[in-house]
Formats: C-alpha cells, sequence, structure tokens
C-alpha cells in the first residue's frame, strides 16, 4: 500500500525533465533521502507518495511515484519557499524573511498576494515589478497544486500528471470532472475498470454517456488484446450489459444507444454485424485492398533465373514466382529451406543490380537473417521494419520506399527500392503491415513476405500471414520438406507439426526430452543443476550468454518471474536491487533515446548509484548503453523468456518448460519454442504437459477481417455460378 511523506526539499543531488533524487526534511526535523519521477527544487515543500526502498549503499529511501506541492506551514518554511524556489524570481533570503515576517501566515500571504500585491510595495519598499512577477508566479503556482492535488485522488504518477496538463492544459480538472473516463485514452495503464472504480467512488452515475461509451471501447479493445480485429454487435452488447451492471430496466436498450453514439463519434466502426476500433478496421481494409489489387498482378523482371539450380520444387516455383508476382509469400517450417531460397533471390537481384530492402520486426529477428545471408555469400543489411520506416517513437518518418510510378527512367530517388523482403512476417500484426504497405508502391516494388505460419501469431491483433495462406490472397508457396542436412534438432521440431513430441535422440545431444516431474517445485531444482552444472561440463556453454529458458507464463513457480529470481539469486546471490553486475536482461519496450528495440537483450556491465541508480548495459547489437532510472522500467531479467519475447531470436541451447500447470500452452506455442535452439533443445515437464500442448491448437481461432472479407468472397462467388 502507498505512504505518503511531507517536508521540505533541502537539498536536490540530481534532477532531469524526468526524474530528480534528493533529501527533504520533514516537521520532525528528520532527513530522509527520496527519487522519483518529476522535478523538484530546494525549498519547496513537498508531499511524496510512494514507498521505502532500502538501498545497500544508502540505507532506507523513499521511492516516490509522485508529488503534490505545498504551502510551508512554519515562517521559517515559508522563507525558504520563497527564497529557493526557482519561479519567484528576484526575491532572495532577505526580501523573504521581511515578507514572512510582515505578513502572519502562508494562507494571508496568498490573499495580499491575490488582492493586493503592492501592499507590499507601499509597506517593504519592494520593487513593483518585482511583486508583479511573484503574484503571476503565485497564482501559476498555486493553479497547478490545485489541478496535481485533484489528479492524485485518481493515483497517478508525476508524468502522468504532466501528460494530461499538456493535453487539457488548466482546463483539465473541469474536463476530467465532467468526464473522467478521458483518462483512459491518455494515461497507459489506467483501463476502464481501474478509471471506473475511482469515477463511481467520486459519485459519477452508472448511466453516464462516458461510461457507457468507455466500456464499449475497453471491451473491443480487450479482444484486440486478445488477437481479434473485430466482435460481434451481439457479444459486444452481452459483455458490456455483464460489466456495467446498470439500474435500469432495459439495460440493452441504453447500451444500444451508446454504441451507435460511440460509432457516430467515429471511435468505433460497424461493418455488418462486426464491430471494431476505427484505426484496425481501416487498417485491415488497406491490407485487404493492397492484396485483392495486386495479388493477381504479374511483372516479371526480365531477368534470367541464374541462381535456381538445385532447389527442391517447392523452393524453385516459390524463387521463381518472386521474380515474376507484385506479392509473393513464402513460408515453411524449421529446416525446409527458407532462407535458402531467399539467398537464392538475393543473389539473382543482386545480379540484376536491384535494390533490396530486408527487414524483419525485431532487431534479433533483423541480425539472424542477415548473417543467415552472410553465411551464403550476401552483404545485405538487415533492419527492423521500425527503423526501415525511420519511426521516431511518435511517427513513421519515411512517406514511401518506391519509385513512384510516374517517374521518368533515370529519375528515381536513390533511397527507393525495387524489391522489399519481410522476414519473420508471422511476427507481424495488422497495423504494422498496413503502415508497411502504406509506403510500398506495388506498381513499381515487389514484395516478398517470409515466414513460418506454425510459429506463434503476433503480439497484436490479426492473423496477416495465416490469412494470406489459408485463402490465397497472394501467390502463396509453403515449403514443407525437411532437407536432409537439415540434423535430429530441426526434424524433431517439424514433428511437433504432427503432434508428435520425439524422444531423447540417441547418441546425438542436440534433443533430449526429460518428462518424468510431476512437481513444479522439482522441476525448479533439476533446472538449477540443469543449466549451471550439466550443460556447462557437458556441451561446454556459458550458462548466461550461450542458454535460454523458455516458459509460457510469467506467474507461478515456473514463470519467468519466478524462474529469473532464483536464477539470479543464484549466480549472484542476494540482491539489494533491481539487477547486478553480470545479469543477463531484455529491453521491454522501444527506447529510441538509448536506440534500443524491444527485445534487444543484453548484460549489465556496470552499476553507478552516485545519483540514483544508473546501469550500464552490453545490448547485443546496440553496444553499451547508460540507462537512467527512469529508463530501467523498461528492462527486465532475460534468464526465462516467454516464447513470444523469444520469438525472432536464436540461442545455441534452449531449455523448454512445459508441465501440466501449463494450460495455455499449444502446438505453436512449443513449437515455437524449440525451434529458438540453434544446436540443443532440451524440454522438461511432464508427459501430460507435453502431450496435452502438443495436441492443442488454439492459434487459428482468432476473428480477422482479412479472415471474414475472403469468407465473403467466395460465397459470392458461388452464389453467383
Amino acid at each position: 500500500m502507498s505512504k505518503q511523506i511531507s517536508g521540505s526539499v533541502d537539498r536536490v543531488y540530481f534532477t532531469s525533465a524526468k526524474f530528480c533524487a534528493g533529501s527533504l526534511v520533514g516537521q520532525d526535523g528528520v532527513r530522509v533521502r527520496f527519487r522519483g519521477p518529476f522535478c523538484v527544487s530546494e525549498g519547496d515543500s513537498v508531499t511524496l507518495t510512494g514507498q521505502w526502498k532500502s538501498d545497500p549503499k544508502y540505507g532506507d529511501q523513499f521511492d516516490a511515484k509522485s508529488v503534490t506541492y505545498d504551502l510551508p506551514e512554519t515562517p521559517e518554511g515559508l522563507v525558504q519557499y520563497l527564497a529557493k524556489h526557482p519561479a519567484f524570481v528576484g526575491i532572495g533570503e532577505s526580501t523573504a524573511r521581511k515578507i514572512v515576517q510582515y505578513v502572519s501566515s502562508a494562507e494571508h500571504l496568498d490573499r495580499v498576494i491575490r488582492q493586493d500585491v503592492q501592499e507590499l510595495n507601499r509597506a517593504l519598499r519592494i520593487p513593483k515589478q518585482t511583486l508583479h512577477s511573484l503574484r503571476e508566479a503565485w497564482i501559476a503556482n498555486s493553479a497547478q497544486n490545485e489541478v496535481r492535488s485533484y489528479l492524485a485522488s485518481f493515483g497517478l504518477s508525476h508524468l502522468q500528471m504532466e501528460a494530461l496538463i499538456e493535453e487539457f492544459g488548466s482546463s483539465v480538472v473541469g474536463v476530467l470532472r465532467a468526464d473522467p473516463y478521458l483518462i483512459i485514452q491518455y494515461v497507459k495503464g489506467y483501463g476502464f475498470k481501474r478509471v471506473d472504480k475511482i469515477a463511481r467512488s467520486m459519485g459519477v452515475p452508472k448511466e453516464h454517456p462516458g461510461r457507457l461509451e468507455a466500456a464499449l471501447c475497453y471491451l473491443v479493445f480487450d479482444e484486440v488484446n486478445s488477437g481479434h480485429t473485430w466482435i460481434s454487435r451481439d457479444e459486444l452488447v452481452h459483455k458490456a450489459t455483464e460489466l456495467l451492471l446498470l439500474d435500469s430496466l432495459d439495460c440493452q436498450s441504453t447500451i444500444e444507444v451508446a454504441l451507435e453514439r460511440t460509432i457516430e463519434q467515429g471511435k468505433l466502426i460497424l461493418n455488418e454485424d462486426a464491430v471494431a476500433l476505427a484505426y484496425y478496421a481501416e487498417s485491415e481494409w488497406f491490407i485487404h485492398q493492397c492484396f485483392q489489387n495486386y495479388g493477381n498482378v504479374t511483372r516479371p523482371l526480365g531477368i534470367r533465373p541464374a541462381h535456381g539450380e538445385g532447389l527442391k520444387r517447392a523452393q524453385l516455383a516459390a524463387y521463381e514466382a518472386a521474380m515474376l508476382h507484385a506479392i509473393v509469400v513464402i513460408s515453411g517450417g524449421a529446416g525446409t529451406g527458407k532462407t535458402h531460397t531467399l539467398a537464392r533471390l538475393a543473389k539473382t537481384f543482386e545480379a540484376a543490380n536491384l535494390k533490396v530492402a530486408l527487414c524483419s520486426p525485431t532487431g534479433k529477428a533483423a541480425k539472424r537473417i542477415e548473417e543467415s545471408l552472410r553465411s551464403q555469400g550476401l552483404t545485405l543489411e538487415a533492419k527492423t521494419i521500425h527503423r526501415l520506416l525511420e519511426y521516431n517513437g511518435h511517427e513513421f518518418q519515411r512517406r514511401s520506399l518506391s519509385i513512384p510510378s510516374n517517374t521518368e527512367t533515370g529519375d528515381a530517388p536513390s533511397d527507393a527500392f525495387d524489391v522489399v523482403i519481410v522476414d519473420e512476417v508471422s511476427m507481424v500484426d495488422v497495423p504494422l503491415m498496413a503502415e508497411l504497405l502504406r509506403r510500398i508502391d506495388l506498381g513499381t516494388t515487389r514484395l516478398i513476405l517470409v515466414g513460418d505460419h506454425n510459429q506463434l501469431p503476433p503480439v497484436g491483433a490479426g492473423n496477416v500471414l495465416r490469412d494470406c495462406i489459408k485463402h490465397k490472397l497472394v501467390p502463396t508457396f509453403v515449403l514443407d520438406e525437411v532437407v536432409r542436412q537439415a540434423g535430429v534438432l530441426k526434424s524433431n521440431s517439424m514433428a511437433i507439426l504432427s503432434q508428435r513430441v520425439m524422444p531423447t535422440a540417441l547418441g546425438d545431444p542436440g534433443w533430449s526430452v526429460i518428462d518424468s516431474f510431476s512437481d513444479p517445485m522439482q522441476i525448479q531444482v533439476y533446472l538449477r543443476d540443469l543449466v549451471l552444472n550439466r550443460i556447462p561440463d557437458r556441451l561446454g556453454l556459458d550458462p548466461v550468454n550461450d542458454v535460454q529458458i523458455i516458459t509460457p507464463t510469467h506467474l507461478g513457480p515456473l514463470g519467468t518471474k519466478a524462474i529469473n529470481g532464483m536464477m539470479q539469486y543464484l549466480l549472484h546471490g542476494e540482491v539489494n536491487r533491481k539487477f547486478a553486475v553480470g545479469d543477463k536482461v531484455i529491453q521491454t519496450a522501444n527506447d529510441y533515446s538509448m536506440g534500443v528495440m524491444n527485445g534487444s537483450l543484453g548484460i549489465v556491465s556496470e552499476i553507478d548509484t552516485e545519483a540514483g541508480t544508473r546501469y550500464v548495459i552490453d545490448f547485443d547489437g546496440h553496444g553499451r548503453k547508460l540507462v537512467q532510472d527512469d529508463q530501467i522500467l523498461n528492462v527486465q531479467l532475460a534468464y526465462a523468456l516467454t516464447a513470444h519475447k523469444a520469438q525472432g531470436s536464436e540461442f545455441r541451447c534452449v531449455v523448454v518448460l512445459c508441465h501440466k500447470s501449463h494450460f495455455f500452452a499449444d502446438r505453436n506455442w512449443l513449437y515455437t519454442a524449440v525451434t529458438r535452439a540453434s544446436k540443443y533443445c532440451i524440454l522438461v515437464g511432464d508427459r501430460w504437459g507435453l502431450s496435452n500442448a502438443v495436441k492443442k491448437n488454439s492459434v487459428s481461432q482468432r476473428r480477422t477481417f482479412l479472415d471474414r472479407w475472403a469468407k465473403e468472397t467466395v460465397q459470392a462467388t458461388e452464389v453467383s455460378l
């Protein structure tokens, strides 16, 4: 539970736009160290909300999440407030002391400043201009304090408050009193249920229009978070009825009216009986139009396909189609030769002096495909899709990747591409695919989408690759023959797709299955010995750099949180801060100021505790980065990852945990996890857990417009026939 401390700031050790560390003196005279994501100045009287934390170097510190600025209650506190606050220009300590001696209290000073500040000129001979500036700054500070006090009732952090103040200005209190549910749109982490609890406690009625509209948008967005791009109207109304618990007799009618209003406002879109968030529906419609308009367009390159020798039949068909069609999809499992086929295509394009853009959804995946092609003699740079489209944290700045259709020969932009290749396209969700397609003129640039439809679908909404393959929206080639030289690891990975978990490979350490554990705690004990002793001794691998544990969940004894905590303790003993030197970590959100992307792995190399806590992290592919206290929130331990976080990466040895308690593990999850291994894969769990996962298929159950519209097209064709 959050605690509060109040006092006067007497020292600021470190400050930036988003972080401050210092000390304050409370009314009892005790000095307290604090830190938090806000900016304060010496002399400020503040109330901090947060938690006590223990630091091995500085002892107890108050880790504040938000701050409210108070008027000092003592004369000396008021003197220091006036003298040291940077807003009160021209008020030094002697002038401040004269003012405080003249007034009886902060309330008296407030009254004088607001009603007749020149009284201080007449009584104390303080210059009129100084007093005019004092009055403006005092009133502005008071207004901000009132706003922050109101916003603090929602439990908002300082940075969240600042975001709302920046959006609405001084009218923020009035705006939120009229409709507190607007917070959901502007503050990350504040969903409907959290805001609704606060709003209802403040007396907001159940039938408030803002409440009804926010609930409907929340429910549709909840579907998006589950991977769907739409929900049926009837199902949405049913869920809203259960969520809102309205008192009216005809609550369904009330919700129907609110839904119509939300659609009229453009927040939601209704397509026949399907309701969707406007942005997602528009994005998927754009993808649908691109595939429909260019799916069957042929644009022969006019060059001899000189690098197709030795390809398997399906590989050769994909190779030849990529030089003929505007859009092509190439999909295949582990060991089926996707990368080999892609390398042959890249060599052909290179020989024809065509400019090729190679990209992938994540930095690790981009690095992986670049290294794979380099091993086959190609020097093609791979970028993330975000980097290719020049995303700056707010928008994609690049407007086009293509040569405009109306450009004369020889006048093409130097940075335009003839071919765009997207690898690991199974990870690309609907919004990102739409952003990419908006910047490609398929009349001049061909698009090759490469992926593995057997892997997990995107974290975001949609199922673009699977929908393409299922309905053949564009020329699609599925490579399903494992090449002879693939080895036991890849052939056993492919067996999972046939609902088989192959036993331990005798005489080959590449594939091991240990499925005799019924108790999760037994697995923990075995895992310690496996990662720290057996793997290093028998395989000669480093437990941090070469081994990756993959588990289906974050919580529970076999979740990422528990396993990461266990590994950190085993490697470093008791750790009194978030990380220790040598910890394996992962960046969980894009940070454009550091140039480190979501999913980047790294090792903590140094810790600086002089001003707050700052970490030096050696990120794979990004170099050494100084991570500030406010940035470390987006860095987590990475000894154990979920399959989604590991997707696109490759590790020498992967240890996959799969137990009967992992209800959500399915075939595609298991396949994605084991295919992260480049040399060794060890499955640890129980027979029932592995058997249940390999038989279960839930990926294809996503509701998408691409799937819906493709079915409607087929039905319309059948009717016309």
